[in-house]
């Protein structure tokens, strides 16, 4: 606490301020520093020093939305979790001697695992940095309920229906519903060739993507949206990211058929507050590609 010395004169008593800093009378920023005699441009605070006394501050950032700060923090997870899956494809690469085999299970296994890495890692490093450091409390992960399976189900049935329909204008306006194969199962950008292919791109579309893609999409990415410009138009921007990030392995109609159930995916976690329903959707959606791949014509 400074102490003020009082200088007392024949006329009047005044007050004299030793050199420190004290409340910035203009409220341009907390403190402001008082020279001895008058006061200085040196201000104190969020604003940094030499603030000019004729700035006007900048308003408080006021979240419009719940969501942690993550944005950034996303964005580099993406770039790692790329770049790593492209290292994977180059060591596959060298380690056969230049060719790759794009059909390999554990080619599709290890890259998407580098993909994941990235995505997972964002989301931890946003939760330490930023919120809670408790994945349930910052993005609402946590066991699904009863009605989550039920909503979870629906939707991803639901989702599935523009989809479906894009589907059968492929098959009908290509080789047509007589032919043996209308459409390659082509499944995160592979085909598989073998059981143990099967067995590992079920595993990972319907396990593996529902739970780190909702992470990261959802909880993230649609946190991070909803903080900054609120909840609607955060699910349609997340949506839009969601469906365009799958060119790479589904091809360019990936935005076409994803963007009504990346909506879907995004109100059930703004309309739940978790990620739970969103994660069911997302495997029911994922499950039902492969029962289409039993009817022939889709095959």
């Amino acid at each position: 606490m400074t102490i003020l010395a009082e200088q007392t004169t024949d006329r009047h008593q005044t007050t004299v301020f030793p050199p420190s800093w004290y409340p910035d009378p203009w409220r341009i920023a907390p403190l402001r520093w008082w020279d001895g005699n008058q006061w200085t441009p040196v201000l104190y605070g969020p604003y940094g020093e030499a603030w000019p006394l004729t700035a006007t501050p900048p308003l408080p950032f006021e979240p419009k939305g719940p969501g942690i700060k993550g944005g950034g923090i996303a964005a580099i997870g993406a770039g790692v979790g790329f770049v790593a899956s492209f290292c994977v494809v180059i060591a596959f690469a060298i380690g056969s001697g230049g060719t790759v085999d794009v059909n390999s299970p554990w080619l599709l296994l290890a890259s998407q695992l580098g993909l994941w890495f990235g995505f997972v890692g964002a989301v931890v490093t946003a939760s330490w940095k930023n919120g809670s450091r408790s994945l349930a409390a910052d993005y609402g992960l946590s066991w699904p309920r009863i009605k989550d399976l039920w909503s979870g189900l629906l939707s991803g049935i639901a989702g599935r229906v523009v989809p479906l329909i894009i589907l059968v204008l492929a098959v009908a306006g290509g080789t047509g519903f007589a032919a043996r194969r209308g459409v390659t199962p082509s499944v995160l950008g592979t085909t598989p060739t073998s059981t143990t292919g099967w067995l590992m791109v079920i595993i990972l579309a319907v396990v593996g993507a529902p739970v780190v893609e909702e992470l990261f999409f959802r909880g993230l990415l649609q946190g991070a949206f909803t903080r900054r410009v609120g909840a609607i138009p955060a699910i349609f921007i997340t949506a839009l990211m969601f469906s365009f990030a799958h060119i790479f392995n589904e091809g360019p109609l990936a935005p076409i058929i994803l963007f009504p159930a990346a909506l879907l995916l995004g109100y059930l976690r703004h309309r739940t507050g978790r990620l739970a329903a969103g994660m069911v959707a997302h495997a029911t959606f994922n499950a039902t590609m492969f029962l289409l791949l039993l009817v022939p014509a889709f095959r």
